[in-house]
């Protein structure tokens, strides 16, 4: 790299930094939601930017640094002004005009010229990481973000076969499964009772597991679709060596016990 273009990356990073904003979290945390960078002026104007390495997936992005807008906005009323940007090193046109519609900025910066911008720069001390912003009143936003919707029953609306991903959802719900907190994304109620969540159900309309509702934790603590749907086999159906095993597992006292959806009358 020229020392030209060095220069020139360099006042485009500090235009969304140093110049206007001191960073003052890598990964803040906000009501569950990790923030890659948090930035903020004297005057409180505040800025957030998601990270991504090459082009970010459309529309989970976009939904996504919204999401971020609506808790801090939420937590924040008062803030003078959010800015919100994704960064990547591959930012598609069609991208950055979507983005722009809904009020969020694209930059692109490849690994070369962001390494370029950080060796030119000093930095006094080490950035927090993993900061917990604390909203003003935590229980108001979370009544405020909680989406009371994903567990209400419409009325007139049958728990009964033929079963699908919203009626086995909701029943489980009713049944009085415990439930991921309302006011977080992605909600899922688990299917029975359990120690450890290794067995869950996501909503209906979370678009990210739309394909594989059912979900079970991954080593590192994170929920990844089981590859069968919901419906298929149908709900209340069990394999032979399924039902044989469910079985053997009872008698050698396993932790958790079998449920069984039941075909006639609903799940109660």
């Amino acid at each position: 790299m020229s020392p030209r273009s060095a220069a020139a990356t360099r006042r485009s990073f500090q235009i969304c930094t140093r110049a206007v904003y001191q960073l003052i979290s890598r990964q803040a945390v906000l009501l569950g939601r990790r923030l890659d960078l948090l930035l903020q002026t004297a005057s409180g104007a505040t800025c957030i930017i998601e990270l991504k390495v090459g082009a970010p997936p459309m529309p989970a992005v976009r939904d996504q640094i919204l999401d971020y807008r609506e808790c801090w906005m939420a937590s924040f009323p008062d803030c003078s002004s959010l800015r919100l940007m994704v960064l990547s090193d591959t930012i598609p046109e069609h991208t950055s005009a979507e983005l722009a519609n809904f009020g969020i900025d694209a930059r692109t910066i490849t690994v070369t010229q962001a390494a370029a911008a950080l060796e030119a720069e000093s930095i006094p001390e080490p950035v927090a990481k993993s900061l917990k912003v604390i909203p003003d009143d935590t229980a108001r936003v979370r009544h405020l973000l909680s989406d009371f919707a994903a567990v209400a029953i419409r009325p007139g609306f049958d728990l009964d076969p033929p079963w699908s991903h919203e009626k086995v959802f909701l029943a489980l719900v009713k049944r009085g499964e415990h439930h991921k907190d309302l006011w977080k994304k992605n909600i899922y109620v688990e299917l029975y009772p359990q120690r450890l969540n290794c067995a869950l159900l996501y909503g209906p309309r979370v678009q990210a597991t739309q394909r594989g509702p059912l979900g079970s934790p991954t080593r590192r603590g994170g929920r990844v679709p089981h590859p069968r749907r919901v419906a298929d086999p149908p709900v209340g159906a069990q394999s032979q060596d399924h039902g044989a095993r469910a079985e053997r597992n009872a008698g050698r006292g396993a932790r958790f016990p079998l449920v069984r959806l039941a075909s006639g009358r609903g799940i109660s």
